[in-house]
Order: C-alpha cells, then sequence, then structure tokens
C-alpha cells in the first residue's frame, strides 16, 4: 500500500528532524534552534507547548462528537482567517506571548513578520499533526499569528499533497491498466489517522465513497480518465476542509 506522506517528499519532513506522529500520539520531538543550548540538546519551548496542547486536544476530543468537533473547527478557523481576521490586524500584529522565554518571544515575533509578507514562517516543514495543534489551540499558548502561520504552512502542504495524490493516480492509472485502488487505499490510510477535528471537517461519506472507488479499481480498473474522478476526490477531502473565506 502506497503512504500518502510519501507522496510528497520522502524526505521533506524527516530533513527537519520533527517527529511526524499519528493523530493521539504525544509529540515526542521538535528540532528547531530552539532545542540547543551550550549544554547540548534539551527538549525546545515549542515541543513542551505541543505536549501541553495535545494534553488538552486530547480532553476535548473524548467530549465532542463529530459534529460538535466540526462546528468547533469552524469557530477556530474563523478566528485566523478572512474578514475576522483583518477587521482586527492591529490588535494581532500587537500581540505578544505571556511568556519571558525568548524562544517563544522570537517565534511569535517571525510569525507576525511572515503574516505581513516578511521572513520565513516559522513552522515550516513542521509535521501535519503538529500544525493541527497549534490551529486549534484555544489556551492562548500561541498568538493569533503563530496558529494563522501554522494554518498557512498546513495550506502550502495540503496543496503538495494534492499535486502528488493526482501524479500517483494517473502513474497508476497508466501502469496498473487503470487500477487506482493501491493510490485510493494509500489514501483512506492517511485519513483514517489524521487528528479527529481534521477528520471530522471531511464530508460525513468520505470513507464510503473511497471505498466504493477502491472496489470498483479493483474488479474492472476504472474505465474513465482519471481526470473525471480526482475533482471529486478532491472536493470530498479538502472542499470543506478549507471552506473558510479567503485566507
Amino acid at each position: 500500500m502506497i503512504n500518502i506522506n510519501n507522496f510528497i517528499s520522502r524526505n521533506s519532513l524527516q530533513s527537519t528532524g520533527v517527529a511526524q506522529n499519528n493523530a493521539g500520539d504525544t509529540v515526542e520531538k521538535v528540532a528547531s534552534s530552539e532545542s540547543q543550548s551550550t549544554s547540548g540538546p534539551k527538549i525546545s519551548t515549542l515541543a513542551q507547548q505541543l505536549n501541553e496542547a495535545q494534553t488538552r486536544v486530547d480532553a476535548r476530543d473524548e467530549s465532542l462528537d463529530r459534529e460538535a468537533l466540526a462546528d468547533k473547527a469552524k469557530s477556530l478557523r474563523k478566528q485566523i482567517t478572512g474578514s475576522t481576521y483583518y477587521q482586527n490586524k492591529a490588535k494581532h500584529d500587537a500581540e505578544v506571548p505571556d511568556t519571558n522565554d525568548p524562544a517563544h518571544l522570537e517565534r511569535a515575533k517571525q510569525a507576525t513578520a511572515f503574516t505581513n509578507g516578511t521572513g520565513a514562517n516559522p513552522f515550516s516543514r513542521l509535521a501535519p499533526d503538529q500544525l493541527t495543534l497549534i490551529i486549534y489551540d484555544e489556551s492562548g499558548t500561541f498568538t493569533t499569528n503563530e496558529r494563522r502561520a501554522a494554518r498557512l504552512e498546513q495550506n502550502e502542504q495540503r496543496y503538495a499533497r494534492e499535486v502528488a495524490i493526482s501524479n500517483e493516480i494517473m502513474r497508476q492509472w497508466e501502469q496498473k491498466n487503470g487500477d487506482i485502488s493501491e493510490a485510493l487505499e494509500g489514501i483512506m490510510e492517511h485519513y483514517n489517522n489524521v487528528p479527529p477535528i481534521e477528520e471530522a471537517q471531511l464530508h460525513s461519506n468520505w470513507r464510503q465513497y473511497l471505498e466504493s472507488n477502491i472496489a470498483h479499481a479493483k474488479a474492472q480498473g476504472n474505465q474513465s480518465q482519471p481526470q473525471l474522478l480526482i475533482p471529486s476526490l478532491f472536493e470530498m477531502l479538502f472542499k470543506q476542509n478549507s471552506d473558510s473565506e479567503d485566507e
């Protein structure tokens, strides 16, 4: 079975030293400049914050059903996208973390600069599940611009995933007489393991849709050009997750 995370780049996330965890797993490692000291490596400020965020998320996910999680996600996304965000842009740009930690202060400053079109995203190449922890955190640990920067990085990774999925489906269609079931099974495996708040934003019947297409591909191949399948597939998996106003 093809692992969807390999669709993007087999080394793109691994090269950063960032641990890529399944939903619900404790964050074990975040490699960045925050994690170094004169006495040797230590757990970074960001890693500590992500561990604490995971604990909060576990409690939240246990208390909400799928529909409530989807509503929660939509509400939290509105804080960092579209008119809701821009109406309070000056406030967000002036926001400073409630901390004396120099690494976090610098990261928040970098996030504000990035959201204003300057410099690099401090969360570039962070693992997808860790981006989710930041985007949907309600504790105030992360500034609004940090959460927005994480959202923008998530969008970049999602776009790369869409391109890679399209290419893989086309490759399998051409090389396996229309049988794209392996690619679809990889997609199924990936989305079965995303954080609950991400899965809750997908269409309710996404599993049945994939299962039907997998069965059809195995039985008789995909008789139509895959270009006809890909738009409906992306509509199923990505549209609801990106239905907020312009970023």
